[in-house]
């Protein structure tokens, strides 16, 4: 087999990019269903002759999903193993979207979207704990940026698709049924790609399976050294771990970390960004923009921008990018606000409106960039990284259900807020979140980059201040 050499110190065998990648495809399925609403929230609203609030319900239902699913992804991951709960994830994305195109009752359709959400809620707790676990130390961030990726590769896919079938189909009882049989596809490439991966060799030794991990490890890294020295400190980790996951959850050092990534997982939602992936066409309605470039500029860019960060999360780091995508992001909310109370005070001024409008779209870009190469795929690799072993499914489980919760809360609320208290005034919320973002960056968050889960473990029990744990030297 192949090997890829890295700027850093360690080789892996090729058969890394292919492991990651299947996996990461669970990624892609949470874009699927998380991107569904935007192109297709009218067809839904005719098919079922929807009000504003039952398809607010509708598309916020998917996060309730999401938060029970991220509930139990931790009994999953820990009894089932990452790739059994991988493979179930799959079956429950391919027979959920069969069931909703055979257009059930609502009621039913809601049905299939939380069980669609608990899907998501599953893949997105185990994708990003499988590629941090799997991966080696040198290639772990660009790894586990693949899941971000495929989200947006997923959002951008079923954006696009969904409107050429509207087009296409212009009947919605017709349209409707071919978008969901959309997500079923790649749902069986999801599913049958799963049953090919290797198990998570961390969760082999944890169950005391080291031959098994072994195994594993001689199929990802590229010399006996390596694969000596990673069960080593697997090992190491395993043995000085004094507690269950339980257990662990009350002790100071873990509470500590838990709340550093739940606050990261807040605000990951609370900057706005499910706002923008929900709602963006009917956003730019209010401000009377419509068409290609009302639907697709924020799935086309969302994708586009991620890719910067499969490259950049190993050469900035991870603390960085997220300060670099607060400010950016701040500054688009605030812009992007004063668009639209601009178009609020001066309706009837052709020269205003085309100017703010302009303001509006290039405000979204700009801010969908700051998003996509920093929160989206850096804020799930943090929460992967920074807990330890055995604690580790009960804090992704936390940190996993505070972000669909958060997500459920600006999917349910942001239309009505607009409506409420005006267009431009949510923007300047969710700026304000920005600035809070980095004031919480510097004061607690570590840097990750390069250092080995074990390491960071014993940094963490050993006392050291949270925003150092990641320092190789800390003690």
């Amino acid at each position: 087999m192949a090997s890829k050499t890295t700027d850093n110190t360690g080789r892996y065998k090729a058969i890394v990019l292919l492991i990651c990648t299947i996996a990461a495809l669970g990624g892609l399925l949470f874009g699927l269903d998380q991107g569904f609403i935007a192109n297709s929230l009218s067809t839904i609203e005719k098919t079922y002759h929807l009000g504003l609030t039952d398809a607010e319900y509708y598309s916020a239902i998917l996060a309730t999903g999401g938060v029970v699913g991220a509930m139990l992804s931790g009994l999953f991951a820990r009894f089932l193993g990452r790739k059994k709960s991988l493979i179930l994830a799959g079956f429950l994305f391919a027979t959920m979207s069969l069931l909703s195109a055979c257009l059930p009752p609502f009621g039913l359709l809601c049905a299939c979207r939380f069980a669609l959400g608990f899907a998501v809620g599953v893949a997105s707790f185990i994708v990003p704990l499988y590629l941090s676990e799997t991966a080696p130390p040198y290639i772990r961030g660009s790894m586990g940026t693949l899941f971000q990726l495929m989200i947006t590769i997923g959002i951008f896919l079923i954006s696009l698709t969904n409107i050429f079938i509207a087009k296409v189909f212009i009947v919605p009882t017709t349209a409707l049924p071919i978008m969901f049989l959309v997500i079923s596809t790649f749902a069986l490439i999801m599913l049958l790609g799963s049953f090919i991966l290797p198990e998570s060799p961390r969760w082999l030794m944890l169950k005391g399976k080291k031959a098994k991990a072994v195994k594993v490890l001689n199929r990802i890294l590229d010399s006996d050294e390596e694969i000596h020295n990673e069960i080593y400190e697997i090992e190491q980790a395993i043995g000085s771990s004094e507690h269950d996951g339980i257990k662990t959850f009350f002790q100071p050092y873990f509470l500590k970390i838990l709340i550093i990534g739940v606050t990261i997982m807040m605000f990951q939602q609370l900057v706005g960004i499910n706002m923008m992936i929900y709602y963006a066409p009917r956003i730019f309605s209010y401000a009377k923009m419509q068409g290609l470039t009302a639907m697709m500029a924020v799935p086309t860019c969302n994708m586009l921008f991620t890719l910067p960060a499969i490259w950049l999360v190993e050469k900035w780091g991870r603390k960085k990018m997220l300060y670099v995508g607060s400010i950016i992001m701040f500054i688009s909310m605030f812009a992007a606000g004063t668009a639209f109370l601009m178009l609020g005070k001066y309706p009837n001024s052709a020269a205003i409106s085309e100017i703010s409008k302009a303001v509006l779209l290039v405000s979204a870009i700009v801010y969908i960039f700051g998003f996509a190469f920093s929160w989206g795929p850096v804020g799930w690799l943090i929460c992967s990284e920074i807990f330890p072993i055995e604690g580790r499914e009960v804090g992704l489980t936390i940190t996993t259900m505070v972000n669909w919760a958060f997500g459920g809360l600006v999917m349910a609320n942001a239309l009505t807020f607009m409506r409420a208290y005006g267009n431009y005034s949510i923007f300047y919320v969710f700026g304000g979140f920005c600035v809070l973002s980095i004031l919480f960056l510097r004061s607690f968050v570590p840097e990750t980059k390069g250092i080995s889960l074990e390491k960071l473990e014993y940094n963490l029990k050993n006392g050291s201040r949270l925003c150092e744990i990641g320092n190789v030297q800390a003690s």
